[in-house]
C-alpha cells in the first residue's frame, strides 16, 4: 500500500521535470539577454514564468472542472461512499493522512479504475486543514449526522472494518456497528471533542491487527440481516381459524386449490377439491373449497342448478365433525346469501337462525338475521333482534340504523330520528345507504327540524347517494335527463296529453260514479305520506298490469289501453286521487327517475286558499281539463286548503330516454 503512494509522488515529480524540459529554449534566450548580471538574470528568470503561469491556470481550471464533475458524478452515482469515508475525516489527524491514503487506494477499487477515491483523499486533506486553521470541529461530516449522501448502486459499497482499520481501532465509537440510516444518539453529559487528545495520537497502520475477511461483512448487509431477524422474532404465526386437524396433512393441496380459484379457474378447482374429498372425506376445508368452486362456477355459467349444488355443499361443510367455528360461520353466511339471491328467503332465514343459535352473542350474525326478518316484512321480529344487538353492543351503528328505520316507520319519528342519526353518524359498514339518509331526513322534517333535514339531504347528495338534495329517488338510471316540470313535447307525450284533455269530462264522470267513500272503493293512501286531512285513491293499473277496478270505469281504461308507454309502465301507476279540504302531504319523493307523472285536473276547487303543488322549489296549481307533467323523483309537497274536494287522474309514463330494452327488463316498482 505504501509503495503505491511513493509511486504516485514519483509520478508527479516526473511530470514536473518533463514540464521544465519543455520550456528550456525560451529560458536560454532570457539568460543570454541578462548575461552581464548572472544573479539578477536568474532572479528575473524565476519571477517571469509567463507560460508556466498560464499552464498553472490551465491546470487549476482542469482540476476545478474535474472536482466539480467528480463531486456531481459522485453524488449522483454514489461511487464514493461519504458515510464510510468522509464522515470519518473528523477523526483523521495530519500524521495519519498517509496511512489513510494507503487505505483508500486511489488508483484501484476492486479491480475497477476509480479516480474518485483520490478526490475523497484530497477532500480529507482540505477538511483537516480547515479544521486545524479555525480550531473547530468538523461540522461538514460530523459522525452523528451521518447524512445519506451516496446512493446505493452497483458501484457503491460500505468500507469494511478492515479497510478502515486504523481509524476504527483508534476511535471505536466513531462509527458503531449499527444501522447506518439510524445513528446512535449522544449520551447525556457527553461533550463533543471529549477524547480529542486521544484522537490526535497517531497509530501505526502496521500495528493494527486485521480481522479475518470471512468474519467481516459490509454494514449494509449486516443491517439488513438484523432487520430480517428482528421481524422474524416479532411476527409470530397465528393458527388459521379455518383449518382443522384433518386439514393439516393436505395443506399444500388445499392451497393449490385456492390458487386455482384466485386465477378464476373454477372448473379446475372443482375437480381438484372433489379429488381431495375422495381421499380426505373428513376434511372440512376440502368440502368448503368445493362449495367455493361451485359458487364461482355458477356465476361464470350463470347456472341456477350449479348454484343449488353450491348451496348444498356449504350445508355439508358444517356437518363434518370437528369443523372449526370460523369455517362454520363463513359457510352458513355464504349459504344464506346464495339462498337470498335465488329468492329463497325462508330458507335463508332458517340458515341464519341455525347460526344464531350456535353463536347467540355474535352481532354480525344477529344483524344479518334482523335483515332476513325485514326482507319478509316481519319487522317486529327484526326489532327484537336489533334491540338484543344493542344490549350486547350499545354503539353498534348497523343495529342503530336498522332499528331507527323500523321505529320511524312505526310512527315514532322522534326516536326514529335519534336512532337513525346515531347510526348514520357512526359511518359503520351498512349504514351509508340512501334509504337511511332518506328516512332520517323525513323523520327530521316531520318533527319540524326542517333545517337539519335539508342538511342531511345535502350530505347525502355530496356522498353520491342522491342525484341532488331535491331528487332523492333510489331506483335510478343515471343517464336520464331531469327537471322538475316538463312540457308534453319534452316528455314525448303530446299525443297522450291530447287524448286525455279531449276526453277529460268522460273520465271525470266515470270517477264520480265510483267515488263513494261509504262503499270503500277509494282507499286510504298506504305509504304514510299524509300529514293532515283525508287522501284516498282508486287504482286502475299498477306495475304495468290492469286491475279489476277497470271494470267500473271501462271507458277510461279503454282509452289508457291505447297508450302503451302508460299502461306498460312497470315502474308506475294509473289511478284516481281525491283529496279533501285541510289535507297536507309531507315533502316526499317517488322511488325512481324512470317515469314522469301526469296529473289531469277533473274537479279543481277555486274557493278558499285553493290547492297547490310544490316540486323542488317551483309551485304549480291544477286546471280542469288540463294536464300537468312533473318528475316525481324530485321532492314534492301538496296543500289542499279549498272548501271542497280536489279530484285528478294520475297517469305515469316511461321517461322519454328509457330504451325499449330497459322497458322490458327493468324491475317493477
Amino acid at each position: 500500500m505504501e509503495s503505491r503512494c511513493e509511486n504516485s509522488v514519483l509520478g508527479h515529480g516526473d511530470l514536473r521535470s518533463r514540464g521544465s524540459k519543455h520550456n528550456m529554449t525560451e529560458q536560454d534566450a532570457l539568460l543570454d539577454e541578462f548575461e552581464s548580471n548572472g544573479k539578477a538574470a536568474k532572479d528575473t528568470q524565476a519571477s517571469m514564468p509567463v507560460k508556466s503561469t498560464s499552464n498553472f491556470t490551465l491546470i487549476l481550471l482542469i482540476v476545478m472542472v474535474a472536482l466539480t464533475w467528480g463531486i456531481a458524478a459522485t453524488a449522483y452515482f454514489g461511487i464514493v461512499d461519504y458515510k464510510a469515508v468522509m464522515v470519518r475525516s473528523s477523526t483523521i489527524s495530519s500524521s495519519e493522512v498517509t496511512s489513510c491514503l494507503s487505505i483508500l487506494n486511489p488508483l484501484q477499487y476492486q479491480g475497477f479504475f476509480h479516480p474518485f477515491r483520490l478526490l475523497a483523499s484530497m477532500l480529507i486533506y482540505i477538511d483537516d486543514f480547515l479544521t486545524g486553521l479555525f480550531k473547530t470541529q468538523d461540522k461538514l461530516y460530523y459522525i452523528d449526522k451521518r447524512r445519506p449522501i451516496a446512493r446505493v448502486s452497483p458501484y457503491t459499497r460500505y468500507l469494511s472494518w478492515k479497510e478502515m482499520g486504523p481509524v476504527e481501532t483508534r476511535s471505536s465509537k466513531a462509527v458503531p456497528d449499527s444501522d447506518p440510516e439510524n445513528p446512535p444518539q449522544a449520551k447525556e453529559n457527553e461533550k463533543p471533542g471529549l477524547n480529542k487528545e486521544k484522537a490526535k495520537e497517531p497509530i501505526s497502520h502496521d500495528s493494527v491487527k486485521e480481522p479475518d475477511k470471512k468474519k467481516v461483512e459490509p454494514i449494509e448487509k449486516e443491517t439488513e440481516k438484523k432487520t430480517q431477524e428482528n421481524k422474524k422474532e416479532k411476527v409470530k404465526k397465528k393458527p388459521n381459524p379455518f383449518t382443522s386437524k384433518e386439514d393439516k396433512p393436505i395443506l399444500n393441496e388445499l392451497k393449490s386449490g385456492d390458487k386455482l380459484l384466485k386465477k378464476g379457474k373454477a372448473k379446475e378447482a372443482e375437480l381438484h377439491f372433489r379429488k381431495l374429498i375422495k381421499s380426505n372425506p373428513s376434511s372440512p376445508r376440502a368440502r368448503f373449497g368445493l362449495a367455493e368452486a361451485l359458487n364461482a362456477l355458477s356465476q361464470q355459467l350463470k347456472s341456477n342448478s350449479v348454484l343449488q349444488e353450491c348451496i348444498k355443499a356449504y350445508g355439508e361443510v358444517v356437518q363434518i365433525p370437528g369443523c372449526p367455528q370460523a369455517l362454520k360461520k363463513q359457510s352458513l353466511l355464504t349459504k344464506s346469501d346464495r339462498e337470498t339471491f335465488l329468492g329463497q328467503l325462508s330458507s335463508s332465514l332458517k340458515t341464519l337462525a341455525v347460526l344464531a343459535r350456535e353463536m347467540p352473542n355474535d352481532v354480525e350474525v344477529l344483524n344479518k338475521l334482523g335483515v332476513g326478518y325485514l326482507m319478509i316484512n316481519k319487522n317486529s321480529k327484526a326489532k327484537q333482534i336489533y334491540e338484543t344487538v344493542l344490549q350486547i353492543d350499545p354503539d353498534n351503528g348497523f343495529a342503530l340504523t336498522h332499528l331507527g328505520f323500523i321505529v320511524k316507520n312505526e310512527g315514532d319519528w322522534v326516536k326514529g330520528a335519534d336512532l337513525l342519526g346515531r347510526g348514520v353518524g357512526s359511518l359503520a359498514e351498512g349504514t351509508q345507504s340512501g334509504k337511511f339518509y332518506f328516512h332520517l331526513g323525513d323523520a327530521l322534517h316531520r318533527t319540524n327540524r326542517t333545517k337539519e333535514a335539508e342538511e342531511v339531504y345535502a350530505r347525502g347528495a355530496e356522498k353520491g347517494l342522491f342525484r341532488s338534495k331535491y331528487q332523492r329517488s333510489l331506483y335510478n338510471v343515471d343517464r336520464l335527463q331531469s327537471r322538475p316540470f316538463w312540457t308534453p313535447k319534452e316528455a314525448g307525450a303530446s299525443e297522450y296529453v291530447r287524448k286525455l284533455e279531449q276526453n277529460w269530462k268522460m273520465i271525470r264522470d266515470e270517477a264520480l260514479k265510483v267515488m263513494d267513500v261509504e262503499k270503500g272503493l277509494f282507499l286510504e293512501e298506504e305509504e304514510g305520506l299524509k300529514n293532515t286531512g283525508n287522501w284516498r285513491q282508486f287504482t286502475l293499473f299498477a306495475k304495468g298490469e290492469k286491475t279489476a277496478e277497470c271494470n267500473r270505469v271501462p271507458k277510461t281504461c279503454a282509452l289508457i289501453d291505447k297508450m302503451p308507454n302508460a299502461k306498460g309502465c312497470r315502474r308506475g301507476q294509473i289511478k284516481y286521487s281525491v283529496m279533501m279540504p285541510g289535507t297536507h302531504v309531507w315533502p316526499h319523493t317517488g322511488p325512481t327517475n324512470c317515469r314522469l307523472r301526469m296529473h289531469l285536473g277533473l274537479v279543481i276547487p277555486k274557493t278558499g286558499d285553493g290547492a297547490r303543488l310544490r316540486c323542488a322549489d317551483e309551485y304549480r296549481t291544477w286546471e280542469e281539463g288540463k294536464v300537468l307533467i312533473f318528475d316525481d323523483s324530485y321532492e314534492h309537497e301538496v296543500w289542499q286548503n279549498a272548501e271542497s274536494f280536489r279530484l285528478i287522474l294520475i297517469v305515469d309514463v316511461w321517461h322519454p330516454d328509457i330504451t325499449d330494452h330497459e322497458k322490458r327488463t327493468l324491475s317493477a316498482i
